[in-house]
């Protein structure tokens, strides 16, 4: 069978139509992925473990923005060991795709900046490790970062 211009017409129409709606299936798959964290809130409660009794820094936690808030005290706690925790206290933050905790000297995410992992709940009382080998004299800043995205989403200047 002979093709004639409107069957051709019709199979470019086609074509263009799968194209452009295998590209919104993929944007909504990508987008539902991006968006979905940002309407879970977790919580936590945990105590404070034995023997951590001695307050190193402490401070208050400031969301950059009112949609990427924060709120609460981040406290750096150390025991007769040595050995020291980031201590959250009534904490709350704006969920995210692959957001982590930080510890830094300054109120960015850098080259040397110390990560302590993916932040476990948005919201509660809760411990996160401190590893041994760093030096807590030069750290002023803990820090929620969404990875993906390189952004900021709060901070709390400790002194």
């Amino acid at each position: 069978m002979p093709s004639t211009p409107v069957m051709a017409l019709k199979f470019v129409v086609t074509r263009r139509r799968v194209a452009l709606l295998a590209i919104l299936a993929v944007a909504a798959v990508v987008g539902t992925w991006a968006a979905a964290p940002l309407f879970i809130e977790t919580r936590a409660e945990q105590p404070t473990p034995t023997g951590f009794t001695l307050s190193v820094k402490q401070g208050t936690w400031r969301g950059v923005d009112s949609f990427h808030f924060a709120e609460g005290t981040a406290t750096i706690l150390r025991n007769e060991m040595g050995e020291l925790l980031l201590r959250l206290e009534n904490f709350h933050v704006r969920n995210g795709p692959d957001i982590r905790f930080f510890l830094s000297g300054d109120a960015t995410v850098g080259p040397g900046d110390i990560d302590l992992g993916t932040v476990p709940a948005t919201m509660g009382s809760y411990n996160v490790p401190i590893p041994a080998s760093v030096d807590i004299n030069s750290v002023n800043f803990a820090l929620v970062h969404c990875v993906p995205a390189n952004f900021l989403f709060a901070s709390a200047p400790l002194s």
